[in-house]
């Protein structure tokens, strides 16, 4: 019996997977809302949302159609606490981005290119020191990565 599927060839299923990836990228990165989140104030530009307890859980320039534009700052639960600063341009993350432990350190310091991984990203451990480097283009990994014990000793790569 043959079936009413037809086998598509390999490139086209690439082709489908990629388009599906890509598009719900798109969405989640366009997207401003977080579960636990259910107030937001607007004022000139600029987007502040907080928690069901009242703490801030970030707050976003935008642009004049609602999209992320500029530097979004992101809080730990406290409201206080720097989580991340990623920068957007439209919606998209484009440019640096920093994530930070809650003792105030840099985690990851990445750069963005039209909402992918683009340059060297650096890692780091709570005490401040490297962990790992490693390049991107075009939000592939390239080959090279580093890696470094808590001492900034290289353990691999290089």
């Amino acid at each position: 019996m043959k079936s009413p599927f037809p086998l598509l060839p390999v490139q086209h299923l690439i082709y489908l997977l990629l388009t599906i990836i890509l598009f719900s990228g798109t969405a989640s990165c366009v997207s401003t809302s977080q579960p636990n989140e259910n107030k937001e104030k607007t004022q000139s530009g600029k987007v502040t949302k907080q928690r069901d307890d009242g703490t801030i859980s970030s707050v976003s320039s935008v642009d004049e159609n609602g999209y992320v534009h500029g530097v979004r700052v992101n809080y730990y639960e406290d409201g206080k606490t720097v989580h991340s600063r990623i920068t957007y341009e439209h919606g998209r993350k484009h440019g640096p981005a920093i994530w930070y432990y809650k003792n105030g350190q840099i985690y990851e310091h990445t750069s963005y290119y039209q909402n992918r991984k683009h340059g060297v990203t650096k890692r780091y451990y709570k005490t401040g020191e490297l962990m790992e480097e490693v390049t991107y283009e075009a939000g592939e990994e390239l080959p090279g990565k580093k890696r470094y014990n808590s001492s900034g000793k290289l353990i691999s790569g290089g």
